[in-house]
């Protein structure tokens, strides 16, 4: 087979199963989890002028109070602005009917996976001649490094959960930024013009970092790639890859300033690290925690089991405590290991994109598994764009033992042993999609999983909440409380629960240890008036709806509840009268 069709057969075929291992999501009629807050209650993106007012983040950033928005949802909006504006032409396509969302994530997915191949391919073609391998592994690498990607079912994160197309629109542009540079760099090694290639590349990173703050790492991966595979200079390399280099100060600057605009202080790096670390966790006990989270993902991706949208995490805070130690030690090893690797067998090109392939791994997830504090210490998405690196070095690590076993038998074996890996990756992806269909199916996996955690147990309170099982509901809520009950927005639900449930007496006391915990929250206190009403306490329900309208004023709810006890205690007074 010539290698035009090899080609098209391999890219015929990511296309087509790519399309029947996610169509059962098409028929998934819920937008989950932070896609309710950030899709389907955001106003900004259903309007294009919005896009328009971000050259001012300061005034931009006014809009939290103006719209009543979360400050997360401006902040996510100044700082990705491009992957917002798929999901306003989305909106504009077809409103907020999933279906439209979920194919466009399945899209990107399946593009990336091409990309993938392309990359790897045209990586193989660029080592020199005496690096080069037989037209076997040359084929067998880049196909099956990109089936596997597309397949494995910690990528459904990235896919299913449509909020996270930032890392998979992100892996796009990543992915297309090394691949214009490798076209580049084809052309220039064969003697070709190289057309425009390289500033495309350039350009391509440049939008790219307003999708989502992973591609600040692309332009040393590109240096990574001058030293190892084409064998440059330190010099020569940070000489060809200057015009990306030169834009790493964009995303660090976005992000100061966004963070400056929305604490209505002056830039500092302080101020931008904490825009991110909403908990407060300190940055050296984070940064030994990722430690052990990378190897999770790993893990994740070499045992395909046990899943979960809402990870339990334990939090380091030393760095002899014995899983940093460990995980320490294997990080050394494969970064290490590989290393040597490359340095003992540097005329074989599989042992550089081994070496390429690690640290391409740890340099993607160094954005969000570093020493900067993330509000989740472990999310699946995250590990989307490093899997490539970790894939291409796995399957170059499983070439090179192949062909050093050395016999037909092994080379067979091997080839029965992918097809089965795949056949295993399709069961499993087609089974954690099914997980997504629903918030009840998401969160009863999640609290599986998670017991100890309290975020599963509320989110699938209010699941249970919306779909008008109040009981299954309350025993949700109340477990989330005994975990964790300094959480106000629970006692949000629980008094709405209550209400519904028409314990009126049960609401007050919820409402009035809601108060406690978190004084500021109107919701709390509308619930109380509602509940105080039901109890002829007029005065207490009047005294409640007052306090939510100054807390927020302009609250429609409460405006309505406080004229209701009013012209009631009015036509009370007339009657007594």
């Amino acid at each position: 087979m010539s290698d035009g069709a090899y080609c098209k057969v391999v890219q015929s075929a990511i296309i087509l199963v790519g399309i029947l291992v996610y169509a059962n999501t098409l028929a998934f009629q819920e937008i989950n989890f932070d896609g309710i807050m950030f899709l389907l209650n955001n106003p900004l993106l259903k309007d294009l002028e919005y896009y328009a007012k971000l050259y001012d983040v300061f005034d931009f950033s006014l809009l939290d109070e103006q719209l009543s928005l979360n400050s997360d949802v401006t902040t996510s909006f100044m700082l990705r602005p491009l992957a917002y504006l798929t999901f306003s032409f989305n909106y504009m396509m077809t409103g907020l009917n999933p279906v439209g969302f979920r194919i466009v994530n399945i899209a990107i997915h399946i593009i990336n996976s091409l990309f993938v191949f392309k990359c790897i391919r045209l990586l193989l073609c660029l080592a020199p001649s005496c690096r080069r391998l037989n037209q076997y592994s040359s084929r067998f690498i880049p196909a099956v490094s990109a089936v596997i990607f597309l397949l494995h079912p910690m990528q459904t994160e990235s896919v299913t959960y449509i909020m996270q197309r930032f890392a998979s629109l992100a892996a796009l542009f990543y992915l297309v930024t090394i691949w214009l540079y490798l076209v580049w760099s084809h052309r220039k090694q064969s003697g070709m013009k190289p057309g425009h290639a390289r500033w495309g590349s350039v350009l391509v990173l440049f939008f790219g970092m307003f999708v989502r703050e992973s591609l600040f790492t692309a332009p040393i991966v590109i240096v990574l790639l001058e030293m190892t595979l084409f064998g440059n200079s330190v010099k020569s390399g940070l000489k060809r890859a200057a015009p990306h280099l030169m834009l790493l100060p964009v995303i660090p600057l976005m992000v100061i300033l966004v963070s400056a605009a929305q604490n209505n202080s002056s830039a500092s790096i302080t101020g931008a690290i904490n825009i991110v670390n909403y908990g407060g966790v300190p940055a050296t006990h984070y940064a030994l925690t990722q430690a052990v989270v990378v190897l999770a993902y790993l893990r994740l991706y070499l045992l395909p089991y046990g899943q979960n949208i809402d990870h339990y995490q334990t939090l380091y805070s030393l760095p002899y405590q014995l899983p940093v130690i460990g995980a320490a030690m294997i990080i050394v090893f494969m970064v290490g290991g590989s290393y040597l690797l490359y340095r003992k067998n540097r005329e074989d090109v599989r042992c550089v994109l081994m070496f390429v392939g690690v640290c391409w791994y740890f340099l993607a997830l160094s954005v969000s598994s570093s020493f900067i504090p993330q509000t989740e210490l472990m999310a699946e998405h995250r590990a989307y764009l490093a899997s490539v690196g970790f894939v291409m070095a796995l399957i170059c690590l499983i070439d090179f033992l192949r062909t050093m076993m050395g016999t037909v038998l092994i080379s067979r074996l091997v080839v029965v042993l992918i097809i089965v890996w795949c056949g295993v990756l399709t069961v499993l992806t087609y089974k954690r999609n099914n997980v997504w269909q629903s918030a009840i199916s998401l969160w009863s996996d999640s609290v599986k999983k998670s017991p100890t955690k309290d975020r599963p147990w509320y989110n699938l309170g209010v699941a249970y909440f919306k779909s008008g099982n109040y009981p299954e509901s309350l025993k949700c809520f109340q477990r989330s409380q005994k975990i964790c009950p300094e959480y106000g927005e629970l006692y949000e639900y629980l008094g709405i629960l209550y209400l519904e449930l028409m314990s009126y007496q049960d609401a007050i006391e919820v409402g009035l240890k809601g108060i406690d915990i978190d004084p500021a929250n109107p919701v709390i206190y509308n619930n109380l008036g509602i509940a105080y009403a039901q109890l002829d306490r007029t005065e207490d329900a009047k005294q409640a709806f007052s306090t939510a309208i100054a807390l927020r004023p302009g609250y429609e709810k409460a405006l309505l509840n406080k004229d209701r006890i009013e012209s009631y205690m009015e036509s009370t007074a007339g009657r007594r009268r």
